[in-house]
């Protein structure tokens, strides 16, 4: 598969040869020679060097491709062709529509053609002897019921015919003088030569004949019990067979049977009885049928899949077994539940249940940006999408082949390359507040990690929604343009990892799954160089619980100092004064320095602010008592399972600054009260709820 991508790139380069001539020819001489390029390989694409030359890892000639710039762009899978280049590659696009609720759901299904094991038999030797004969003498060749198929010479035999003989002659010697006794004894005699040769395999046509002979005959013909084709030969001329060994295989072809691999997620659609349409590949256009007849009680554990098999009618004898087969199972829309979005089926370049859709954007005909999505059901002439679309939106329905060429060329995520452009560490500065929900998503990551790998269904999708809720609490607002096109591909990464992590059924799933989102986070933490921070989940829960406590004292502390209450504010201060006290036992009997320390500084901060009295000295005490909180949050953690952050107000106490603890990120400024009440920002976040 991957191979063929690659001559797809290099077919395309053709194209993106006659793109360039067009631009060429429709852009003014002086805006060429500002145009910025560089050159690269069709086939490594990170290679970009300002001159000609060969590439260093494949030493093909490098091509000139134009440096796209990431002014206005809003994707880093983003690329702009004019209408003559458009042309060229016959770009059409689709909307997105909302499906019928009625419109039923296809599931594609893989099997295998086999035989009916209810028409196989085998034929075997009924005597001791030699083949000196094989009548059908290839595998493949088609037998009649009846038709003689191997001459074995048998010693037992010809003695047995013999015995027949002398019976025979003593039966017609015995005249009807001789009395009762000495006729009923040749009768008997007779009667067990028949039926020693009748044990032996000799039919009632054959066993007359042998009557008719007045010497025994040395050879036995073996004949097929019924019609069908030779499956297998087990034995060559000349070859000394024992009673019981199998000479030919036998299969009725007349009917066969279908082998289906259902996965486990979609064997709600497979009931006994069903009515199954399946395709082959040596017949194009033709449609063929089987009958569900039996399906698996077990689970394929490696596979994750159960086998189901069909009953198919094949008298043109057009299925042969071992072949290949494709079914289509309908789903109706009542067990799917409100209609879905669709796509045209030739919009997705599909990886999986992943697949890349170029979408125009709004307003800019001519530009279009790549987006990974997750398909769902195929139906009909469409795919069913989870994620990653909108109703309305325009899809690339043709020419996205060289779409995503163009974009590859470029070194920016493509099909092929998903990480292009993506893996640089990032040693600039970003928002505060960004890189604290960085490092809150890594810890959840972390835990999510621990418990994926326990599968352990129960621990671990709790686990997976808290990232979840961290992951949509990352705003890309503040970031430079590069930085917020690249966290945009890597949320939209994530986000359909996580969807794929909530439907993986069965352990190898899960884990093949996981192993995917885990390669996308490890290109977040490159790229945003993010450190892995010691987890506040060390803590014991008692201590946990303490810091909980003192928080809800603090924040009606806060809340009362932005209302300026002056006399609640003094009494919410002393009511910290037990807390506090509690929390100083509770980090004293960690037994380590840092704990220690910070319940040094909560006690010397504590008594600064619980002697405060008026308004402006509770607010000057507030700040350093806040610095100590955040500390005790951040590094152990709380049992109130509330989002923390650090808000910092710049004007404060001489426009030295000052922060607080503040539940949500709207500011309510307790440093300045109604005078400026929202004067401020948010900084940082603790914890996540």
């Amino acid at each position: 598969m991957r191979n063929l991508l690659y001559l797809l790139v290099i077919g395309s380069l053709f194209f993106l040869l006659l793109f360039r001539t067009s631009l060429a020819e429709t852009a003014d001489s002086a805006h060429k020679h500002d145009r910025e390029t560089v050159w690269t390989c069709s086939m490594h694409p990170q290679i970009q060097l300002p001159e000609p030359g060969q590439c260093p890892i494949c030493f093909m000639d490098l091509i000139e491709v134009e440096k796209q710039s990431n002014e206005e762009r809003q994707s880093l899978r983003q690329i702009s062709l004019d209408s003559q280049a458009r042309k060229l590659a016959e770009i059409e696009v689709q909307p997105v529509i909302r499906g019928a609720k009625d419109a039923a759901a296809e599931i594609q299904i893989f099997g295998r053609i086999d035989y009916d094991e209810t028409k196989v038999t085998t034929i075997t030797s009924w005597v001791d002897g030699r083949i000196d004969k094989l009548f059908v003498d290839y595998t493949g060749a088609a037998v009649q019921r009846g038709q003689a198929v191997a001459k074995v010479y048998s010693p037992d035999l010809f003695t047995a015919q013999a015995e027949l003989i002398q019976a025979l002659q003593e039966v017609k010697r015995v005249g009807p003088s001789d009395n009762s006794l000495v006729k009923k004894m040749a009768s008997q005699t007779l009667a067990a030569a028949r039926e020693k040769l009748r044990l032996l395999g000799i039919g009632k046509k054959q066993l007359q004949e042998m009557e008719q002979l007045e010497k025994p005959a040395d050879h036995i013909t073996l004949t097929a019990p019924l019609s069908g084709i030779v499956i297998e030969k087990h034995v060559n001329e000349g070859v000394y067979v024992k009673t019981g060994n199998p000479v030919y295989t036998l299969a009725d072809l007349s009917q066969v049977w279908v082998i289906l691999e259902v996965y486990e997620s979609d064997l709600h659609a497979i009931a006994m009885g069903q009515q199954v349409g399946f395709t082959v590949e040596a017949y194009p256009g033709a449609a063929f049928q089987g009958k569900v007849v039996y399906i698996d009680p077990l689970v394929d554990e490696k596979k994750r899949t159960v086998r189901v098999r069909l009953n198919a009618e094949n008298s043109k004898r057009k299925l042969k077994p071992g072949m290949f087969i494709r079914a289509e199972v309908s789903v109706p829309a009542s067990k799917q539940g409100q209609a879905p979005l669709l796509i045209p089926a030739s919009a997705p370049l599909l990886t999986g249940k992943r697949a890349l859709v170029y979408v125009q954007v709004p307003d800019q005909t001519g530009t279009y940006i790549g987006r990974e999505v997750v398909l769902g059901s195929r139906r009909g002439e469409y795919y069913e999408v989870k994620n990653g679309l909108e109703k309305g939106e325009l899809v690339v329905v043709r020419g996205n082949f060289k779409i995503d060429s163009a974009i590859q060329l470029q070194a920016r995520p493509s099909m092929m390359n998903p990480y292009a452009g993506a893996a640089k560490q990032k040693n600039n500065s970003l928002p505060k507040l960004f890189i604290s929900r960085l490092d809150l998503l890594n810890q959840h990551f972390v835990k999510f990690s621990r418990e994926v790998h326990k599968l352990d269904v129960a621990r671990y999708r709790p686990a997976l929604q808290k990232f979840s809720h961290a992951l949509a609490a990352i705003s890309k607002d503040g970031l430079m343009e590069e930085d917020k096109l690249s966290w945009q591909e890597f949320a939209m990464l994530l986000q359909n990892d996580l969807i794929l992590l909530q439907e993986a059924k069965g352990d190898q799933e899960i884990l093949r799954t996981y192993a995917e989102f885990a390669e996308h986070f490890q290109q977040v933490r490159e790229y945003f160089a993010i450190q892995d921070v010691p987890a506040a989940q060390a803590a014991s829960p008692e201590l946990q619980a303490k810091v909980g406590e003192l928080l809800k004292r603090y924040l009606i502390l806060q809340q009362n100092l932005a209302a300026d209450n002056e006399q609640v504010a003094h009494d919410s201060a002393a009511a910290l004064v037990p807390l506090t006290k509690s929390l100083e036992t509770a980090l004293q009997q960690t037994g380590t320095k840092e704990a220690g320390n910070l319940a040094t500084r909560l006690q010397k901060e504590m008594q600064k602010l619980g002697a405060a009295k008026s308004l402006e000295t509770i607010r000057t005490a507030f700040y350093p008592y806040s610095q100590a909180v955040v500390e005790a949050v951040e590094t152990y953690g709380s049992n109130d399972h509330t989002s923390w952050f650090v808000h910092f107000c710049p004007m404060a106490f001489g426009s030295t600054g000052a922060t607080w603890l503040a539940p949500s990120e709207e500011i309510n400024n307790p440093y300045f009260g109604a005078m400026m009440l929202r004067c401020g920002e948010v900084r940082k976040q603790l914890t996540q709820e």
